[in-house]
């Protein structure tokens, strides 16, 4: 085996290419110290679990992102503060409240192929699968139709600052200042006229008697929209790919659509959206055989935690008929913080393969796209396509 010690996690670079021989070499070590970004990594999916279920030695309250400071969203919180912020908004994200969404997310999956069928090629990710989850956590949050072009530019920004402190740019800053802008604007709407969604909840909201500061708004507000759109459309892409890359698994979905739920969350697992994200050791501890001291932030590095060969056999196969209820994936995280918006994310990924399924079977990706570069997030910025050429569904959708 390789060894990668000289190779730093906050480096973009170090996520480029084929990543299998990293996730093995990190995941055998199961917790690693990285001398270059000096910080820890918690890497096997035991060791990624006993962070996420111990945020009383390991805490979110100095921030999820290495070496960047906090802010007062609730993924920065824990313990009952953490649970009385999140408790305001998670009826909604709950599984019957997200099914209810299902036909409206699949007529927002059909009028985005529309535009898209006669041509018989395509960008997927710039024409279908960014845009589901970013129409959807749009509506949620309160963006109108006209801002969303904007926020879909703002959210690409905000992503290549996830990698670190040396990745936020000019361009970065600019990205979160015009969307604060629209941020304030829908605030001060929402304040004269509220409507039902989320940023009226939060506005109207309070907390042991208090309202949420400006900065708690704006910061929850960001913090939605990126793990609403982000996530899912990653997920999609990757998916789209390795069913072109493997049409026998296709065919099996186009055979049995009862296998889609199956290969959504494998999908899930296989791609592995997110990185990682960090904690902050609250107390000099021992863990898995090192010293970690009080201040140390360690990663919990997913991918390699969803590739441990000691849960999931065979595991850079993608298998739709891995027992995925056995093993939980881990790429909405673990515990407390477990992703709010996970029964909406699979429910888009699954809406999304089943109308592709339906209407445009014969997919092929053109080339190997264009992959995001980050030590943040995994996912592709370009993915073409070509297929068979089809009807619209609404005749009178315009071009």
């Amino acid at each position: 085996m390789a060894d990668y010690s000289t190779l730093d996690l906050m480096d973009p670079k170090t996520f480029d290419g084929d990543t299998s021989g990293l996730m093995d070499w990190l995941c055998e070590k199961e917790v690693y110290w990285d001398p270059q970004s000096e910080l820890w990594a918690a890497a096997s999916y035991d060791a990624v679990v006993a962070v996420a279920r111990d945020p009383k030695t390991f805490h979110s309250e100095e921030g999820n992102v290495p070496k960047l400071p906090n802010d007062p969203s609730f993924i920065n919180l824990d313990g009952k503060a953490h649970k009385k912020r999140r408790g305001l908004i998670k009826h909604l994200f709950t599984r019957p409240a997200i099914a209810r969404l299902e036909e409206h997310i699949r007529d927002a999956v059909d009028n985005l192929i529309d535009e898209v069928i006669e041509d018989g090629e395509c960008d997927f990710v710039a024409s279908i699968g960014s845009m589901i989850p970013l129409q959807i956590i749009c509506e949620m949050t309160g963006i109108d139709e006209e801002w969303r072009p904007m926020v879909h530019e703002a959210i690409d920004g905000f992503i290549l600052g996830g990698s670190g402190p040396d990745h936020v740019t000019e361009a970065v800053n600019e990205a979160f200042i015009t969307f604060g802008g629209l941020h304030m604007h829908l605030v001060d709407q929402r304040r004269a006229e509220p409507k039902d969604d989320l940023l009226s909840l939060w506005i109207h909201a309070e907390i042991d008697g208090q309202p949420m500061t400006e900065d708690e708004l704006l910061f929850e507000h960001t913090m939605m929209i990126i793990g609403g759109s982000e996530t899912t459309r990653n997920v999609m892409s990757g998916a789209i790919k390795v069913l072109s890359d493997q049409p026998e698994i296709r065919d099996r979905l186009l055979a049995d659509p009862s296998l889609l739920e199956a290969a959504s969350e494998e999908a899930i697992r296989y791609v592995t959206p997110f990185i990682r994200m960090s904690r902050t050791a609250t107390r000099d501890v021992e863990f898995y055989g090192h010293q970690i001291k009080k201040g140390d932030e360690i990663l919990m590095v997913y991918p390699s935690a969803n590739f441990d060969k000691r849960k999931f056999d065979d595991p850079y196969t993608f298998n739709i008929d891995r027992d995925l209820k056995k093993t939980k994936v881990l790429s909405f995280g673990f515990g407390q913080h477990f992703c709010i918006g996970a029964y909406l994310a699979r429910l888009e990924v699954k809406v999304c393969l089943e109308q592709m399924l339906k209407r445009m079977p014969d997919w092929e990706v053109t080339g190997e796209g264009t992959r995001l570069h980050s030590s943040f997030a995994r996912g592709y910025t370009s993915l073409p396509i070509k297929f068979t050429p089809g009807k619209r569904l609404n005749a009178m959708a315009a071009k």
